[in-house]
């Protein structure tokens, strides 16, 4: 996962990136099966991926929070990404901002007005820290250029989720130009729960690795030649259909796995990485099982 950290070939390829045609994946040996299935299942630990940030320390979706997971030393930060009725990607959750920013106090009238309707300029007025806690007054709403900013030379990766596409025609596009100019130094994933918008997005950028996110792990992994992942929620995930997946090429992130049996079970499946909003306690989950399991 996260092979893209600027313009590539086509060949390029990496942990989350698979080129190999799905006729050619068909005809893997049994053998061969076999062998790459040792191979994923002797990795490391699943990778770690705050989810909108460390936002358990720090307002989710903000700067404040990316940096703090960077910090607590995750594998990668999720983020949530629209478009402002300009074409300006910001990084936000919710369909408005009415939940976390001052939207209502800036602009009363229309609190509850979809996040495409404001100028990135307005946008840029908002506090999006304060309904977290005071220390974080003023906290802005970033764009998707400042996150990258913020993450380049970390070595911690951007896993994108391309939100509410439906209602936002120019969000696609917007996010692809932004990471074609901007995003060289951060290893960058994208994600949807919309196929449409990630086949749009892959034919602007073939190059950067997607996953699908569904709510409920498919009995049968199906291979698409433009999906290098499916990501779950964590409680439809069990370890047969970890190796199933794998077996055909693809990678599993399950979301959002928080407490502490979720995260041990999502470990034992054999996922390749945990979308968390508790990113230090799956850390320390994670080492302290990988030190157990090497003392024996």
């Amino acid at each position: 996962m996260f092979a893209y950290s600027g313009r590539l070939s086509e060949q390029s390829q990496g942990p989350f990136t698979s080129r190999t045609p799905a006729s050619r994946r068909a005809s893997t040996t049994a053998g061969d099966a076999r062998s790459m299935n040792d191979q994923l299942t002797t990795m490391r630990r699943p990778r770690v991926v705050a989810h909108r940030g460390a936002n358990d320390v720090a307002p989710e979706n903000t700067l404040a929070a990316v940096r703090a997971a960077v910090t607590i030393g995750v594998d990668a930060v999720e983020v949530d990404v629209q478009c402002t009725r300009d074409g300006v990607p910001v990084v936000l959750h919710d369909a408005t901002l009415a939940r976390t920013t001052d939207i209502a106090r800036r602009y009363p009238h229309r609190a509850h007005d979809p996040v495409s309707t404001f100028t990135y300029a307005e946008i840029r007025q908002l506090d999006a820290g304060s309904w977290r806690d005071d220390a974080f007054a003023g906290e802005p709403v970033p764009t998707l250029e400042q996150v990258l900013d913020a993450l380049r030379a970390t070595g911690v990766g951007l896993l994108l989720e391309i939100k509410h596409p439906e209602t936002q025609p120019r969000l696609v596009d917007a996010v692809a130009d932004v990471l074609a100019c901007f995003s060289p130094g951060v290893a960058v994933t994208a994600q949807s729960f919309d196929a449409a918008s990630l086949h749009a997005f892959g034919r602007l950028l073939p190059e950067v690795p997607r996953g699908l996110l569904v709510h409920h792990a498919p009995r049968q992994p199906v291979l698409e030649a433009w999906v290098s992942a499916v990501n779950p929620w964590y409680g439809t995930v069990s370890s047969s259909y970890v190796r199933r997946a794998q077996l055909v090429g693809l990678e599993t992130y399950v979301w959002t796995a928080n407490a502490r049996a979720a995260i041990l079970r999502a470990a034992d499946a054999g996922v390749e990485g945990i979308i968390t909003d508790r990113p230090q306690r799956a850390l320390d989950l994670l080492r302290a099982t990988r030190r157990k399991t090497s003392i024996r």
